[in-house]
């Protein structure tokens, strides 16, 4: 509610120095897939029609709880076994600025992509689709906005691959269990910096 009444107020008469900075964008940030912990590195286009839209590149790594890892013997089961595994996406980008501090709320949505290891999928690379919506907010003084910012997301993904090996040698030992759970599938977290080059 207190967004909505923030992104309605906006007069860009009176916040004009308080605009967010719209032009090329470089951001570092963490995500969480559902269950998957992961790192992202993002290029966003200079903003377009009147700042409200952008063009964003995001990519990273992720890493997948792989459980069939396990051995049978509980006494030597290490239950932070990950595999990792690689993903990119192209986002469609459309925001409003805040009034009551520089800022902006925005919803993201593209498609995505999630580069698998033999270990983990027998499907290599999954194309899926990903969409958020975030809030953008900016460093600076009471006058003027930075060209800093951090962002929070919120949303979901969904990707055609699941966790369908049954039987492999990993690097702990074969077992026969196979979970078939989706793979970059279900709530999208994420987090982090984007640094503006210029206004």
């Amino acid at each position: 509610m207190l967004l909505a009444l923030a992104t309605s107020a906006y007069d860009p008469k009176i916040d004009t120095q308080l605009v967010p900075a719209s032009g090329l964008a470089l951001g570092v940030g963490v995500q969480r897939l559902q269950d998957e912990f992961g790192l992202q590195l993002q290029l966003t286009s200079p903003r377009f029609v009147d700042g409200m839209l952008a063009v964003r590149i995001a990519g990273g790594v992720g890493w997948y709880p792989d459980l069939r890892s396990l051995p049978d013997d509980a006494g030597n089961q290490a239950f932070d076994a990950r595999a990792l595994y690689g993903h990119t996406r192209l986002l469609l980008d459309g925001a409003f600025p805040l009034a009551l501090m520089p800022g902006r709320l925005y919803a993201a949505v593209g498609p995505s992509a999630l580069f698998l290891p033999m270990r983990v999928s027998t499907t290599r690379v999954a194309i899926g689709v990903y969409g958020v919506v975030g809030l953008e907010l900016f460093a600076g003084t009471a006058y003027r906005s930075s060209a800093f910012s951090f962002f929070f997301e919120i949303g979901a993904s969904a990707h055609a691959a699941t966790a369908d090996v049954a039987d492999r040698t990993g690097p702990i030992e074969v077992t026969d269990l196979t979970i078939d759970r989706p793979i970059g599938t279900g709530l999208a977290l994420a987090g982090g910096l984007r640094w503006y080059l210029w206004r």
